[in-house]
Parts: structure tokens; sequence; C-alpha cells
């Protein structure tokens, strides 16, 4: 691979490619058409370096390996199927392209990393294609300069999600494009293993487990792409200098479900996402230098959760709109900065005053409240975070300043939401999986059904004991 040549490899391997495009091979580059019935494999064995082969038939049943750097393209979609043993389309020459195919029917033995697409070729580029029942959709293996355009990856649903394998899957690799694809029902979107300097953007990733998956990966980034109705819209893992902006998390729901989770992350900075309506919005574990800045957590139960090791997080610009809680934390918190030059952060549950108009309250903003502060010592009280007893513990610490409230503050909250432009509220009102009238009624009759059942029951078991008591008295 390019990265790791030395100069003059690199100048030997330069001065190939220019040969190679000079060569009449490609200049006379010509379209080999492979009709209904015919072999792509064998029209593979004919092309040379530079030509087309076109798929004109609906589906082609055969396992494609492809050693020549051609452009491999489908008309309306043509179906390549591997029967579900082994890779079904294998790319190992630089410079292929794959275009407008359907390739289905990978093999499904998790420790062979079986793909419908894997790429073990620099500079491969794979656009507006349809992946379906894969183990892997597509895995980049030690590969670089990979660009992954407008392609829907839909997992199978037959398997459990431990036995799926990941939408898009590099390893080793680095200085790749993936954008514009919709990734469905796999058990990771996205999963980066040793996978650097990539961009990935405009993607819709719902329902697998988490979005995007950084493990060992850095200097990436990540904006633009809408992860919603996943158990995570993105785990960043054991990597460093990840920025990201402009993405939607949103939906992420169940008992260790995440909008964003920070696990060892370093030198990352996160500004005009939308982190929207998830058990928890933000979590960090051991995890340093962070900064947060201008993004809008809102409707999530818990807003930030900070555990163990955090040191060097910044929360700065930050809209903090209706969330149940706003802050967790298991160690104190006098590390984490909630403030800037120009300002700290807008809390829905703000109640301080602005004497000097100046758009700062004069009073700092207690962040983790009472009851937040017993709940970090005892989670099973999240129970009653909507009871009365939880109001009344709230009302009477603003009469009592006596109780401890914890050591999070916001020295400078914002009087009103900051101007967070680049948040992309848009995406929120197209995403995929919204409830709809229908669901909320349905789930409403099924959740009244039982009672209703009971009901008629017991009504029906009295009627009879009156009878009887008539007939007895008769």
């Amino acid at each position: 691979m390019w990265k790791k040549l030395t100069l003059p490899d690199r100048i030997r391997t330069a001065a190939r490619l220019a040969l190679m495009l000079a060569s009449p091979s490609l200049t006379c580059a010509t379209t080999i058409t492979v009709g209904p019935g015919e072999s792509v494999v064998a029209a593979l064995q004919q092309a040379s370096p530079g030509d087309t082969v076109l798929l004109t038939g609906r589906e082609y049943q055969e396992h494609v390996v492809i050693d020549v750097p051609v452009t491999l393209r489908g008309i309306d979609h043509p179906r390549i199927l591997g029967g579900y043993e082994g890779h079904v389309v294998h790319v190992r020459a630089p410079g292929t392209v794959l275009e407008g195919l359907h390739v289905a029917q990978s093999g499904t033995q998790l420790t062979r990393d079986l793909a419908c697409v894997l790429v073990e070729a620099d500079d491969v580029v794979i656009r507006d294609s349809i992946i379906t029942e894969p183990l892997h959709g597509i895995y980049v293996k030690a590969a670089d300069g990979v660009v992954i355009e407008g392609n829907r990856i839909e997992g199978r649903l037959d398997l459990v999600e431990e036995d799926r394998g990941n939408g898009i899957h590099l390893w080793d690799s680095e200085g790749n494009r993936i954008s514009g694809n919709e990734i469905s029902n796999v058990r990771d979107g996205m999963y980066f293993s040793f996978t650097h300097s990539t961009v990935v953007e405009h993607n819709v990733v719902h329902h697998v487990r988490y979005g995007l998956h950084y493990m060992y990966s850095d200097h990436n980034v990540f904006r633009d792409n809408l992860f919603e109705n996943n158990v995570a819209g993105a785990a960043l893992m054991y990597s460093e200098d990840i920025h990201f902006s402009r993405n939607v998390f949103a939906r992420c729901r169940g008992f260790r479900a995440y909008g964003v989770l920070f696990q060892s992350m370093d030198d990352i900075v996160a500004t005009g996402n939308l982190i929207l309506d998830n058990s928890r919005g933000v979590f960090m574990n051991n995890a340093g230098q962070i900064l947060m800045e201008g993004n809008d957590i809102a409707d999530n139960d818990l807003a930030v959760q900070l555990n163990g090791g955090c040191d060097g997080i910044r929360f700065v610009g930050n809209n903090f709109l209706n969330n149940l809680s706003e802050l967790l934390l298991d160690v104190s918190d006098m590390d984490t900065e909630w403030a800037g030059p120009a300002g700290g952060n807008y809390w829905t549950r703000y109640r301080g005053y602005d004497l000097g108009r100046d758009g700062i309250g004069d009073v700092p903003h207690q962040i983790q409240n009472a009851f937040q502060s017993l709940e970090a010592k005892a989670p099973g009280v999240r129970f009653y975070v909507l009871s009365p007893a939880a109001r009344i513990l709230e009302i009477a610490e603003r009469a009592l300043p006596i109780l401890v409230q914890g050591d999070a503050v916001d020295p400078r909250p914002l009087m009103r939401p900051a101007d967070n432009a680049g948040v992309p509220w848009e995406r929120a009102e197209t995403m995929t999986g919204g409830p709809s009238a229908w669901a909320a009624g349905a789930y409403l009759l099924l959740t009244l059904l039982p009672y209703g059942i009971l009901v008629y029951a017991s009504r029906a078991t009295a009627r009879s004991r009156r009878r009887r008591s008539a007939g007895t008295g008769a």
C-alpha cells in the first residue's frame, strides 16, 4: 500500500502507473456487454485495464473476482448472487469501479469475515449499488483511498444482531470517503478499526447497534449524517483527533442506549450537532480534551453522563432543552468547564435573572440538582424522576440552599438559547422512524385490551353469581 512504500518505491510505482495510463490498452478501452445467461467471470477474463464490463441481464449467480482494473457497471441494478457462500464480489485490482449493481447472498461465517463486496486494493470506487443479505456489506481490508458513495445496504433480519456483520467495515485503511449511503439492520452501520484520515458525510444509518463505531482510528471527520433508532448513534472508542459536526443522533432508546458515547477518547471537537430524544444524550468515560460547542441537546431522558477518568472536558454555547435530567456524575466534576469567555450554555431549567441585560445570568446554574445527586449514588431512584417526590425535592432545594446539590456549575448561563445556526433541526422532520398516529393508537389499544378483558370477565362472573343466588333464593 502507498502509505507503506519508501520514497524510491513510490517513484517507481508512479512511473509504472504513468506507463500503464499511456498504454494503448487503456487509450483503446472497450465495453464488454454481458447479457442474460452469460458469465461475468468469463467477461472479466477477457477484459483489459480500463475496460467497462456492462451487465444487461437481471441476475447472475456466480462469485466474481476482479484482478484487472475495470468498471463493472449494471443496467437497472442486476443482481449478483453468491448463494450464501463466500465473498460475492472480491476486488483485487487498484482503480476498480463498481457501479449500479445489486450484490447479495454472501456467506455467514463471522470467523471468515465474509462480505458481499470485499476490497483488497487501493483507489476503488463503489457507488449507486444495492447490497442485501450480507454478512458484512462492504469490507475494506488493508486498502487506501476507497470511495463508497450513494449505496443502500440492508442487513439480514433472519439473523440475530450478534450473528450479523457490519454495513461498511474498514480495517487497516486510510484516506477513504464514505458519502450518501443508507444502512440498516446490520450490527454496526460503519465500523472503523485502525482506519485513519477518513471522511464520513451525508449518510443515513438506522436500526443497527452502533451507527458509527471507531476503534483505534485517528484523525477522522464525520459530518451531516443522520443516526436514528440505534443502540448508540456513535460509539467513539480508543481513538483521538476526531472532529464531527452537523450530525443528528436521535431516538436511541434502551437500557444501555446513547446518542454519542465516548470511551477512552482524546482530542475531540463536536460542533453543531443535534442530540435528540435518546435515553442518554452524551456519555463519557475515561475521556479527555473534548470540546462540545454549539450543539443542541434536547428531549433526552438524561442529557449528559460523566464517569471516572474524564478531564479537560468543555461544554460551551450548547442548548440543553427539555431534558428530564441534565447531568449524572459518578465522581466529582471540578475539572469540567461549563462556560467560556462569551458565556456558558442555555438550560431550560435555569431560573436565574439578568439585571445587567447582557444575556448572561447573574446567578450561576447548579446543573446537578439534589435529586440527580441522589440518583448518582442510587440509580434505582430514577424510577421516581417524574414523581411528586422529585418535584417536592426540587422545590425544597430552592428554598433551602443548605441541600447538597453537587459541584457541577455553569457560572455564566445564557438567558436565551444560543443561535446554533448549523444544528440540522430540519433533518429531525424527515427522520426515518418517527411514531405515527396509527402506531400510537394501536399501542394504546393493546395496552387497554387486557384491562378490558379483566373488567368484562369480572362483570360476567358477578352476573353469574347473582343468577345463582337468585335461583337459590327462589
